[in-house]
């Protein structure tokens, strides 16, 4: 007998990318392989779930996951994600409690993936241009005006979440955006108040429409 007979190891990935739980197969092993403490399972029992959740009106907010390079802030958005819009997966849960409060979550959203590379367009613009061919494949196409045209960005979004929820009306859109810190610091000051506005209106979009927000930053 040889010790490979008695011992097996799943590979470890050290990076993952928001991306790949595009895949329904790669999301679910990454539901499966996250090890959930219960440090862990508090804070997404009683802080997250309760702020993506649309079935009950609270003071929503985005969510930002925070994290140092390789402690798992991807893998834990993949899941999360992974799990709102697959609500099958939740036998794969390896946390009884967790698996026991994702009800008002499982299945509920359809799910936008993206994550910033070094690029010089707006946070805005990146968002919206997203927001928008999500919109056109989900079928309720919508476009946005140029920021020029506008007072703020909560009209034209709770306008296009209105479309959206015409055809879904049971259904949320969780936009999820990883890698968010290198893009912020290569802002100059006055681009990157504009970028922090516009995050600050899509954390109060959340509490008029199904949309949800959540970012990585390491």
């Amino acid at each position: 007998m040889r010790y490979r007979d008695l011992v097996q190891f799943e590979p470890i990935e050290s990076v993952i990318k928001i991306n790949t739980a595009d895949d329904k197969v790669a999301a679910a092993a990454l539901v499966q392989s996250y090890v959930i403490s219960d440090r862990m399972a508090d804070q997404l029992v009683n802080l997250v779930f309760p702020q993506l959740q649309i079935d009950r009106p609270i003071d929503n907010k985005g969510v930002l996951v925070v994290g140092n390079y390789g402690t798992g802030k991807s893998h834990l958005m993949s899941v999360i994600s992974a799990l709102a819009e697959h609500g099958d997966l939740v036998a794969q849960v390896r946390h009884p409690t967790v698996r026991a409060n994702l009800a008002p979550l499982a299945g509920r959203f359809l799910v936008v993936r993206t994550e910033i590379g070094g690029v010089e367009r707006s946070l805005r613009d990146i968002v919206l241009a997203e927001l928008e061919a999500f919109l056109d494949r989900v079928g309720t196409p919508y476009h946005f005006p140029p920021a020029s045209q506008l007072t703020n960005h909560l009209g034209p979004l709770t306008e296009a979440l209105q479309v959206f929820a015409e055809r879904y009306p049971d259904k949320g859109i969780l936009f999820v955006l990883d890698e968010m810190l290198d893009y912020l610091r290569s802002r100059e000051e006055r681009a990157l108040i504009l970028d922090l506005g516009f995050l600050r209106e899509l954390g109060e979009v959340a509490k008029v429409t199904p949309l949800r927000f959540l970012g990585g930053v390491q």
